[in-house]
This record gives structure tokens, C-alpha cells and sequence, in this order.
């Protein structure tokens, strides 16, 4: 089973964190974001735990990037030192529009396995569609547990 971590909590990271504590235990999930009170009203709502930036970085099995295209390069700067030293396999999901899955492996400094989701907000309840694609060197396995 896999660890999720969502950083930025906005419309989209809090649907998509909805929904997976639908299907999850909440103890699996982790919120941050910029501001940590609002993080914290979706932890308590969710029943799940609020944490870092770094720490999700450094231990979520799947990392949801949840910020504005804008603001991709600053938190992938932010991050990419705590990647850089995990041994541990992880996959970073973007829902940042315009955004190559080669531009996010580039701001993240390494050749890291991405995830590009285009979500919309039904998907908290179950009923939204989400088109997805991924990077060559997803597996079926990964790319069954992130469809899960």
C-alpha cells in the first residue's frame, strides 16, 4: 500500500486528497501547503496528518504537487535536495497544466518517474474523470496502485 503526500491544498489537492481517503487509511495520507492553517482544517476534516514540504518529499511513496504552474519551479527547488538523497522509490504526480513531464523531471533534477493528471473537482466524490499519462519508466504495478 502506498504513502500519498499532497503538497498545496488548494480546490484541486484537497478533492484528490478527498478521494483517496476514501479508498486509503488516513494515516497514509499527508497534507502541507504554503499556509499550514489551511492544510491543518483538511487534516482535521480528513482525519489524516499535516506535515512539510520536505517531509513528504523525503517519505510519501507517491507525491502529489498540488501548486500553480507558476509556483512549480520554486517547489521543485525546494524539494530536489530531499529527493536527490532518497534511496527509496518514489513518484512524483503533477497537476500543474502546461507542464511537460520532461520540464517537472528538469526543475526536480533528475530523471524521476512522473505522473501528469489533469483532475477536476467531482473526482473528491468519485464521480470526476481524471486523464492522466505517465513517464516510460512507470510500471504497470505503480501505474495500477496510482489508478487505485
Amino acid at each position: 500500500m502506498a504513502t500519498l503526500g499532497f503538497i498545496g491544498t488548494g480546490n484541486m489537492g484537497s478533492a484528490l486528497a478527498k478521494a483517496a481517503c476514501n479508498v486509503l487509511p488516513s494515516d497514509q495520507i499527508f497534507l502541507a501547503n504554503r499556509t499550514p492553517s489551511k492544510a491543518q482544517l483538511l487534516a482535521e476534516e480528513l482525519e489524516c496528518r499535516v506535515t512539510d514540504n520536505e517531509a513528504i518529499a523525503e517519505y510519501a511513496d507517491l507525491i502529489f504537487l498540488g501548486v500553480k504552474p507558476q509556483m512549480m519551479s520554486e517547489l521543485l527547488d525546494e524539494i530536489s535536495p530531499v529527493l536527490k538523497k532518497r534511496e527509496s522509490r518514489f513518484i512524483l504526480v503533477s497537476m500543474a497544466a502546461g507542464l511537460t513531464i520532461e520540464r517537472i523531471q528538469e526543475l526536480a533534477g533528475g530523471s524521476y518517474p512522473v505522473i501528469r493528471i489533469m483532475p477536476n473537482t467531482p473526482a473528491s466524490i468519485g464521480e470526476g474523470m481524471i486523464l492522466y499519462t505517465c513517464s516510460n519508466d512507470i510500471t504497470k504495478t505503480e501505474e495500477k496502485v496510482f489508478l487505485e
